[in-house]
This record gives structure tokens, C-alpha cells and sequence, in this order.
């Protein structure tokens, strides 16, 4: 990862990624719109940076969970595996996963909990044996935002009969769960530091609640463990225990943003802290990928 992508979210522009997919339910409007406007604009940056091309994707996932960044860059560099041959360009693209029936030249299928349906360029529609490319807006296919979770822009995306652009094998799906374990490490990092930060400045009794020997050890544990989460993920052979590293850091994701979440107290519940923030997001996060079978 280049250093030119991380100063990129330096300064006032961490705060907005963070909350940038953040919808409470029911809302939209000019908010959403605004949302929007930052989706793209942080979007834009990124590929214009080159991180479609980046030689380290796995340090790019991480810095993306570190500022809880939600957009399809993780699925267009899947897409981009998948199907190498496709003329893409800076094209964004969604993974949409699930079972479906079709031809050679068209799709039908149901697939839910695909991120940012509305605002990518592309499909990438993944199951059995072949994937399909197909390309969004046509009047074929239609979206359903879900309440869920994580407040974030996930969709139910129905294909009917939709016109195949090109198809491709199964998805080797191990380069994609190194990734989306090293996003869940930066995420627990951002979490602990979090909570780490809250810890030195609350205080009770006369003193930091961080100084209380009982939260300093339970955070230098969690903190023990992100270190040893980074080396999986950062593993040259980590592709080769994708599965088992990806399951393991999802649970970590949890516990540190459980963690925080209890160290803040009723504070962490608030809108306006991201403790919550950070809960919601790896409870999302942590089961976005299909998992192995057998």
C-alpha cells in the first residue's frame, strides 16, 4: 500500500468515511444524498490513487477497516480476479452470492445482502461452479435495501432473466478472505484504540479508569491479540489457512468492539460515539463472505 492511499484518510476525512454508509433506519432524503456525494467522492480518490492496482491489498483492506470504510473497492478487486478478461476500468462492482438458473446468455437469481446495489456499475453474481458478469441498471434486475445491523447499504438483489455480459469459473475465494480478515484487523484495531483513548481520559474516583489494574490487562490482552491476528493475515502463506484466519478474526472483531462497547459504558451507546459504531460494523462485517463448506 502506497503511503500516498493512507494520507489519503488523514485529517477531517476519517470522521466522514466512518459515517458514510451509516443510515439509521427509516432515514434518507439530503442526507443519504450527502452520503452519497462522500461515497463517491472517497471512491474517486482511491482509484485515482491507484488502489485497484496496489501491490498490497492486504495492508489497503486493513487501512479501509480502520476507518470503517464501506464501499464496493473489496468486491471490485474480487471481480477483478474473477474475471481478469473483463474491460472494467475503475468500474465499481458488487459481489452478489447465491444460488441461480440461467443460460449462457441470461440469469436468474435472488441474492441477498449485497453492498451498495444502487450505486456500482457491475455485478458479479457468484455460486456453483460459474460466475456471471452482468452489468446494473437494467430494468431486469431489482433492489430491496435491508434494515439490518450495521445501518448499512445492503441490499436484496433479484435477477430475472438479466442479460449475461461474460462468465467466469468459481470463485477462489481464499485472496478474499485474506482481505476481508485483514479489514476486520484494522477494525479491531481502530475499536481497542478507541477504547484505549476513553480509558485514559474517563475517570472516577480521583483517576483514569484506565489505570485500574483489571481493564489495563483485559486491553493489553486484546491488543496481544490484534498483534498476533496482523501476522496471519500479513502471512505470505496466509491464502493457504484463508478459511480457518478469517473465522478466527471475525471472532476477535467481535470481542474487542464488545469490549470497547462495555468499557464506554452507556456512553458507547450514544449515536455520537463510534464505540456503537464500531460493534454494528463488525457484526456485519464478520459474516459478509460466504462460508467454506465441508
Amino acid at each position: 500500500m502506497t503511503t500516498t492511499i493512507a494520507e489519503f484518510f488523514e485529517g477531517d476525512l476519517a470522521p466522514l468515511v466512518r459515517r458514510m454508509a451509516d443510515r439509521p433506519r427509516g432515514e434518507g432524503g439530503d442526507t443519504d444524498d450527502d452520503r452519497r456525494e462522500t461515497r463517491a467522492m472517497v471512491w474517486e480518490g482511491l482509484t485515482g490513487l491507484g488502489a485497484l492496482d496496489d501491490d498490497d491489498a492486504v495492508g489497503l483492506a486493513e487501512l479501509l477497516g480502520s476507518v470503517l470504510y464501506q464501499g464496493p473497492l473489496l468486491d471490485t478487486l474480487t471481480a477483478r480476479e474473477l474475471f481478469p478478461d473483463a474491460d472494467l476500468g475503475h468500474a465499481p462492482v458488487a459481489l452478489a452470492a447465491g444460488s441461480y438458473s440461467g443460460q449462457d446468455e441470461t440469469i436468474t437469481a435472488r441474492c441477498d445482502f449485497v453492498g451498495f446495489a444502487d450505486e456500482v456499475e457491475h455485478f458479479a453474481v457468484v455460486g456453483g461452479d460459474r460466475s456471471a458478469l452482468v452489468r446494473a441498471g437494467h430494468p431486469s434486475i431489482t433492489t430491496r435495501r435491508h434494515e439490518e445491523t450495521g445501518r448499512g447499504e445492503l441490499y436484496r438483489v433479484d435477477f430475472t432473466d438479466t442479460p449475461v455480459t461474460t462468465w467466469a469459473g468459481p470463485v477462489d475465494w481464499e485472496p478474499a478472505r485474506v482481505r476481508q480478515a485483514a479489514y476486520l484487523v484494522g477494525l479491531a484495531q481502530a475499536a481497542l484504540d478507541h477504547a484505549v483513548g476513553y480509558a485514559k481520559t474517563r475517570r472516577q474516583f480521583g483517576r483514569a479508569i484506565g489505570a485500574n489494574q483489571a481493564l489495563s490487562f483485559r486491553l493489553a490482552e486484546l491488543s496481544m491479540r490484534v498483534d498476533a491476528a496482523r501476522l496471519l493475515v500479513h502471512d505470505r502463506d496466509a491464502a493457504a489457512h484463508a478459511a480457518g484466519t478469517l473465522a478466527e478474526v471475525a471472532d476477535l472483531a467481535r470481542t474487542v468492539t464488545v469490549q470497547t462497547m462495555q468499557i464506554h459504558g452507556a456512553a458507547g451507546m450514544r449515536s455520537d460515539d463510534d464505540a456503537q459504531l464500531y460493534y454494528r460494523r463488525a457484526a456485519a462485517e464478520s459474516v459478509r463472505l460466504p462460508q467454506p463448506r465441508g
